[in-house]
């Protein structure tokens, strides 16, 4: 029985022997029974007997089948044969990929918004936020022709009122051009000034398109270039992917809060306008609301008034200019907890939470100026706002806009004897926000698919930045955290380039995590080719070259490399970025050392972890370094390689068996292969003295060898002679690079005969580094989560003795206040290992009674996914989808987690195949969770039989798979490459474990 079944069968046609036709001789013509006709004997001497009757049926028959055969044939050809897609073309008609037709709907392309005034009654409901809005928007045409329609975005509104407005000309009665269909006064705008001239809108001739987020408004008669104001009243009810809205009421007190997320194309749902990226415009805000609630936005509140509904209205103050999507609204019970001046003593940073909470942001406060003071001495640009906000929100994910940031609770209550992996995370998380208010506040790209460029950079700097900021954080945490994931996502087939056009409509549909780690990656190996420790320079000349603008790929690269010093004679820089660029995946290269001579041929061809597609051969262009045993880890030695293969003389000295290592610091975006004695070399110099290696190198050593030897490039045998000196790590790096191929195999191999004695392979390996660093606790290093993550996949003794005396607490516990005992970071690790132990009644008890807002929600949510009875998960999943017990984030929470355990993955392998119709009806309209649906089965290839499963499926669903274009052949992909693995190099992965017992 497979992993994750739910049920037995019985195999198909089985037959019961004594109803079957036996033969009475070795003669076939005839039988001694037939079924139903038991105790009928037919038997004959021997011949054939045929009557002339006989005959003439039997030639009758023959013609009338032939007949019917050529009449069958005729009829089959006339059939459409089912189409077969494969998955290259699914994520053609991904939809987070830009349409082939976009320019069908485009926005009005010579008009130029120059601002907006936005007035919105936003009243919370129980199918989301009812908003009352009205709003000015004034717009530059520059055509040479007559305009008489403009395109506009808008989304799920109904336009109540529309009104051109002419600047400089006749005056119009300021009372009807402020007459209103609601019922709450708005301060009169600053736009509709005297000397204005007034034309009303037929709203009935208005095309809305909602599939596409159009409103064409035809004119009464044409424009000619000038400035013109459009004036719209509306009303939309808008959902939770815009305003998020939270309820923390109880019986003393009724509160809730609400935050905008615009990011990327989201700002139609609220209000009409041009939104696009590069049509920055300045924004006054006016939000009417309950006196006791507080709003906050971009800028401080310019000044607020009163209306005869008895609600106050706040008007902010101009934004500078911004994109549409950075336009920011939080409201509700919240105060001020905290104030910072800045540097130049007249701007503030505070902190806001909600009123009654036990909030400290401790953490945050002791490192916002040290982050923001580094951010303007890196860009040489003062900070552009007014203020900073920065707001605690506990059920939205981290988001930056200009002027103000959110912050989930875990992090922002953050002190300085939080973990370490907590504080860790704290800090990457400000540095991204603080800045985003520059790279894609200040600057922003020319439209989605290149912001990769910003969201890419600030990868790069967030862990540029973190050792300076915090020396206790001072190992390489782009290995840990970037290059790992890249590599990973990056080494299939189906893999896209960054040039892949994006729907911004899509985006959380799409991969756009992935890509920036690419980028990142790419960002890190241009720096290392230019060899200049810091980066400052071109991305200062990049922020001063574009403040307040939108830059593109090419002068970002310009500013990047322009006056280097360290560019060979002829090497063309940009050419060679672009060509990664404008490509997907990466190279491995191959290291063939000729050691009578010292020299060495490498030869570079693409790396993959599957044969989904095949693809001709195109050389990276690439930077190379190498280091010999002799040689200083500071000064390696260096080339450009721009052909397929190289010879490089001077690799070790002639006759003299000494190691080399390619790719120093693992700052090339690539895999290196040895031969077999290098690898030898470098396998013994670890286990004499591993410290002798940088962490970095000795990570993308163990993540090369394992890679390679899944794929059957290297042997297994080579793999685990190289991982052996592990037993003396103690370094992040290289544990967590193991971790990660550990766990891939404990899936891969869970249903083979092997499995147990891999099991016990893992746990002798890594039962010494656990005793050693597993239960130090209260520092919240990464090394000791990476030991209990090891400890509850393996079943170290040492980890199960402490987790089984930590259940015996939370058991006795009627509350979940015990949880304090154990520190946070390990918490989700304790409740998978504990899934069973503690039961399932105990795991609904302790989650009734843990609020939304509680940290350790998503750690329970999780572990839903550790249970190893497959009718429970499949309990879970029947749930999401026919129930209403889990919110959106959580589903997306607990979807996450089925992917990463074997049962878990193996019966949503099965459970989404069969339910995918029930799925798509319910989340339609949720393209991240139909993306969850289809990651959670990821894990559950175990068969050739599984994957033509998996490829029946996505042919029979092929249109309701086109959301999710791009993660289905990324699954297909991995299937692939499991189904490779089990038939090719499982073999050699068996032998090799069953030497080393």
């Amino acid at each position: 029985m497979r992993r994750g079944s739910v049920s037995t069968w019985e195999p198909w046609a089985r037959r019961n022997s004594a109803n079957m036709a036996q033969f009475a001789s070795s003669r076939q013509e005839f039988m001694t029974s037939e079924p139903g006709l038991n105790g009928i004997e037919y038997q004959r001497g021997g011949g054939y007997f045929l009557s002339h009757k006989k005959i003439a049926i039997f030639i009758t028959v023959i013609f009338l089948s032939l007949v019917a055969v050529g009449f069958i044939g005729a009829y089959a050809g006339a059939i459409p044969q089912k189409k077969v897609f494969d998955a290259t073309a699914l994520i053609a008609e991904d939809e987070g990929s830009e349409p082939a037709d976009a320019d069908k709907y485009s926005l009005s392309s010579e008009i130029f918004p120059l601002r907006y005034h936005i007035d919105l009654t936003p009243i919370p409901t129980d199918n989301g936020v009812s908003v009352v809005g009205h709003v000015i928007v004034q717009f530059h045409y520059n055509g040479s022709a007559s305009l008489d329609q403009i395109v506009l975005s808008a989304k799920s509104m109904s336009i109540t009122r529309m009104r051109l407005v002419a600047d400089n000309t006749e005056n119009e009665d300021k009372e009807k051009r402020k007459k209103r269909e609601d019922n709450v006064k708005f301060p009169e705008s600053e736009f509709l000034g005297n000397g204005t001239k007034i034309t009303d809108i037929d709203i009935s001739k208005n095309e809305m398109d909602n599939e596409h987020g159009i409103l064409r408004t035809h004119l009464p008669r044409g424009i000619k270039k000038g400035v013109y104001a459009l004036e719209i009243d509306y009303k939309a009810l808008v959902d939770n992917r815009t305003l998020r809205v939270a309820n923390f009421s109880d019986e003393s007190s009724d509160r809730w809060l609400m935050a905008s997320r615009l990011k990327p194309v989201n700002a139609r749902r609220l209000f009409p306008l041009f939104d696009d990226v590069r049509l920055k415009a300045k924004f006054v805000l006016s939000v009417a609301h309950a006196e006791d609630i507080a709003v906050l936005s971009n800028t401080p509140v310019k000044y607020r008034t009163t209306s005869s509904a008895g609600l106050v209205i706040d008007t902010f103050e101009e934004t500078p200019l911004i994109s549409p999507h950075n336009l920011v609204l939080v409201q509700g019970q919240l105060v001020p907890l905290a104030n910072i001046t800045m540097s130049d003593n007249t701007r503030v940073i505070t902190f806001w939470g909600e009123t009654n909470v036990n909030l400290d942001p401790s953490y945050l406060k002791e490192m916002i100026l040290p982050v923001l003071n580094s951010f303007m001495e890196l860009f040489d640009f003062d900070y552009h706002m007014p203020k900073l906000d920065i707001v605690c929100v506990p059920f939205m994910e981290n988001y930056g806009s200009p002027g103000l940031i959110t912050i989930i609770e875990p992090l922002f209550n953050a002190t300085s004897v939080s973990p370490g992996i907590t504080r860790y995370e704290t800090l990457q998380t400000l540095i991204r926000l603080v800045g985003q208010q520059w790279l894609g506040g200040l600057v922003n790209s020319q439209n989605w698919t290149d912001v990769w460029i910003l969201e890419s950079s600030l990868t790069d700097l967030q862990h540029s930045l973190i050792p300076k900021l915090d020396p206790t954080f001072n190992h390489s945490t782009f290995i840990l955290d970037v290059q790992l994931d890249a590599f990973e996502a990056d080494g299939y087939t189906v893999s896209q380039s960054l040039q892949s056009k994006v729907n911004p409509t899509y985006l959380e549909a799409f991969h756009p995590d992935e890509l920036y780690d690419r980028g990142a990656c790419l960002l890190r190996m241009l720096h290392g080719a230019l060899r200049r420790n810091e980066s400052w320079i071109g991305y200062r000349k990049f922020v001063h070259r574009w403040a307040n603008g939108n830059g593109d790929v090419a002068s970002f690269l310009e500013a990047m490399t322009e006056d280097s010093e360290n560019i060979p004679q002829g090497i063309n820089v940009i050419a060679a970025m672009n060509s990664w660029i404008s490509n997907h995946g990466y190279p491995v290269l191959n290291v063939q050392r000729d050691y009578s001579t010292g020299s060495a041929k490498v030869h570079q061809e693409r790396f993959s972890f599957d044969n989904l597609t095949a693809e001709a051969e195109i050389p990276w262009y690439l930077p190379l370094s190498w280091i010999t045993e002799n040689d200083n880890w500071s000064s390696p030695s260096f080339t450009w390689l721009e052909s397929a293969e190289i010879k490089i003389d001077k690799v070790g000295n002639p006759d003299e068996k000494s190691w080399v290592i390619f790719n120093v610091n693992s700052t090339g975006y690539y895999r290196i292969n040895y031969d077999p004695d290098n690898w030898q070399l470098i396998a013994r110099a670890l286990e004499e003295n591993p410290t002798e290696f940088p962490s970095p190198v000795k990570a993308s050593l163990i993540d090369d060898v394992l890679s390679l030897a899944f794929v059957g490039s290297t042997s297994y045998d080579t793999a685990f002679s190289l991982i052996n000196y592990m037993r003396n790590e103690s370094q992040p790096e290289p544990w967590t690079a193991l971790m990660r191929h550990a766990m891939k195999l404990n899936l891969v191999l869970y249903d083979t005969a092997i499995y147990p004695k891999y099991q016990e392979y893992m746990k002798e390996l890594t039962s010494n580094f656990y005793e050693k660093v597993g239960l130090d606790i209260n520092h919240g290093r990464r090394l000791t989560l990476v030991a209990h993550q090891l400890g509850s996949t393996f079943g170290i003794p040492e980890y199960l003795t402490w987790a089984k005396e930590s259940a015996e607490g939370l058991k006795s516990s009627l509350e979940w206040e015990s949880r304090h005992l154990i520190p946070s970071y390990l918490r989700e690790t304790l409740l998978c290992t504990l899934a069973d132990e503690l039961g399932w009644q105990w795991w609904q008890q302790k989650l009734g009674n843990i609020t939304k807002r509680d940290d350790d929600r998503n750690s329970f949510l999780s572990s839903l996914a550790c249970f190893q009875v497959p009718w429970m998960l499949q309990a879970v999943l029947n749930e999401i989808v026919k129930g209403e017990v889990f919110e959106e984030a959580e589903t997306l929470v607990i979807l996450r987690a089925f992917d990463k355990h074997p049962v878990a993955a193996g019966v949503a392998f099965q459970f989404v195949q069969k339910n995918w119709v029930d799925i798509v009806k319910k989340f339609h309209k949720s393209y991240p969770i139909l993306r969850a649906f289809i990651g959670s089965v990821g894990s559950g290839f175990t068969s050739e039989k599984d994957l033509s499963d998996f490829v029946e499926f996505r042919e029979d669903n092929y249109e309701s798979l086109k959301p999710v274009g791009y993660i289905t052949a990324f699954v297909e992909a991995k299937g692939n490459s499991w189904v490779s693995f089990l038939n090719t190099s499982f073999v050699n992965f068996e032998k090799t474990m069953e030497r080393m017992q």
